[in-house]
């Protein structure tokens, strides 16, 4: 016996010719889904809106969801239509202020998972969960958006190039400044010198890493410090205890 679905996902019929594509919206009063709400989601998206997100899940699930014929295998077509609205999420994720890495690898993700689910019902259920989860990616990142371009840039850098020893010029030049003037205006918009960001951000990787369970030699290697002794004692300085110990309490 057939499982009850639990979402409406439907397909225009095949047909021989495919031109006649017009003729079967009409004769079954189907479409693809309407460009305003498609226009909805992907504006909730840019604004990190959780609640403008929920309105639109719900209203667009609780009917048939119709799209046009993108495979005769009905699992295919579900799976077809979801990686189609990924891809456009992920742009106006990119757009709300998401880094590109980040949503990038994201929109790669999320499609491998689709790829592996065995049910159309399941594609759908991942899809919805994702959109929040994005949505919520791009409010974390909002603060990207309060930086000039140039600095966003040196920003996109750091987040990049973590792994690996950062200098004042790589940043300079990521930005298309002159060193000087770059180093007065990140500290004039993100409120700390290059260094202090750089350094920030490596110390949060580490703590991360640390909770992972590798050690302070390992993370100080990947993370490009001069030696462990140069990591432990900029570890310590900020959090007040050596990695070492960290990782003890975390794990």
């Amino acid at each position: 016996m057939n499982k009850p679905r639990k979402y409406h996902f439907s397909a225009l019929p095949a047909r021989e010719n495919s031109e006649k594509t017009l003729y079967e919206e009409r004769e079954y009063g189907m479409t693809h889904l309407p460009f305003e709400v498609e226009l909805r989601l992907c504006g909730a998206i840019r604004r990190g809106d959780r609640e403008e997100m929920k309105k639109i899940a719900d209203a667009t699930l609780s009917q048939t969801i119709s799209a046009g014929r993108l495979s005769d295998n009905e699992l295919l077509q579900t799976k077809y239509w979801c990686v189609t609205v990924i891809a456009t999420s992920i742009h106006y994720a990119i757009l709300g202020g998401l880094d590109e890495t980040d949503a990038y690898n994201l929109s790669d993700s999320y499609i491998r998972d689709i790829d592996t689910l065995k049910e159309p019902d399941a594609c759908i259920d991942y899809l919805r969960a994702k959109a929040f989860e994005l949505v919520d990616a791009v409010n974390s990142a909002k603060n990207r958006l309060s930086v000039s371009p140039a600095v966003r840039q040196a920003l996109h850098y750091v987040h990049v190039h973590l792994h690996e020893r950062i200098t004042i010029k790589k940043l300079a030049s990521a930005a298309g400044l002159s060193r000087d003037y770059f180093c007065e205006l990140f500290l004039k918009e993100t409120g700390l010198t290059p260094h202090g960001y750089v350094t920030k951000e490596k110390l949060k990787e580490a703590e991360k890493l640390l909770s992972e369970g590798l050690c302070a030699r390992e993370v100080a290697y990947i993370l490009s410090y001069s030696s462990q002794s140069h990591f432990t004692e900029v570890f310590k300085k900020h959090y007040g205890v050596t990695p070492t110990k960290y990782r003890q309490e975390q794990t």
